[in-house]
Parts: C-alpha cells; structure tokens; sequence
C-alpha cells in the first residue's frame, strides 16, 4: 500500500486541504496537487492567482473553494471540457471521495481516444 505519512500543517499553494490537519495522509494529496497542475497548464496561471497571500490561499482551501475556472473552457472543446471535469473530480474536498489517480489515468485514455475519432471524422469530411 502507499506509505502514509503526516505533513501536519503547511502553506503552499498546491496543498490539499487535509493537508492542513494534523492527521495521516495517502496518496490523494497527489490527486489534488494532479488537478492543481492540470489547471495551470490549461490557464497559465497560479490557482488562486488573484492573491499571493499563503493565509488567504490556505483559508480557501480549507474552506473547499476551488480556483476559477472560466466556463468557456467548456465550450471549446472535448479536450478542455474532460479536463476541467477531470480537475473538479481531482479537487473534491473530501479524500475518501477523490477520483483515484488510476480513474484519472483512465479518463485522460479516453479522452485521447475519443480525440482521435473525432479527428477522423473531421479528416474524412
């Protein structure tokens, strides 16, 4: 199984919210950091970028707020719209109720998968 660990309480940007709290954790730190990450190659930016303050940035986290995610995202592809799903599953504030990076993987397969046929369709038209 994954070594469970404590990292008791912390400021960074990329933590999960139990993180916060003095008790063990397991690898659905990584998922979440996983959602982090895939935000900022989509946007660009930090998440939470409207602040540089670690407090307000741990408050929000601890209070489960995500970051923005523009709605257009939504709307421009296939690509963007599995990803925001696949962050928003990433960043469920409860542990236990984290997508596991395994469905992660599987989502992101998919998704590639899907991409290609609609490519296909769209060459043979």
């Amino acid at each position: 199984g994954y070594c469970k660990f404590n990292n008791g309480e912390a400021f960074a940007n990329y933590r999960a919210p139990e993180e916060f709290a003095a008790r063990n954790l397991d690898e659905q730190i990584d998922v979440f950091s996983f959602g982090n990450n895939l935000y900022g190659m989509m946007t660009g930016l930090w998440n939470f970028y409207d602040t540089d303050d670690d407090d307000k940035v741990q408050t929000k986290i601890i209070d489960g707020e995500i970051p923005f995610i523009d709605p257009r995202y939504r709307e421009r592809s296939l690509a963007d719209r599995t990803l925001v799903d696949l962050m928003k599953r990433c960043w469920v504030y409860d542990p236990a109720e984290r997508i596991s990076i395994f469905e992660a993987v599987d989502i992101l397969k998919k998704a590639v998968e899907d991409n290609r046929k609609e490519e296909a369709v769209r060459e043979k038209e």
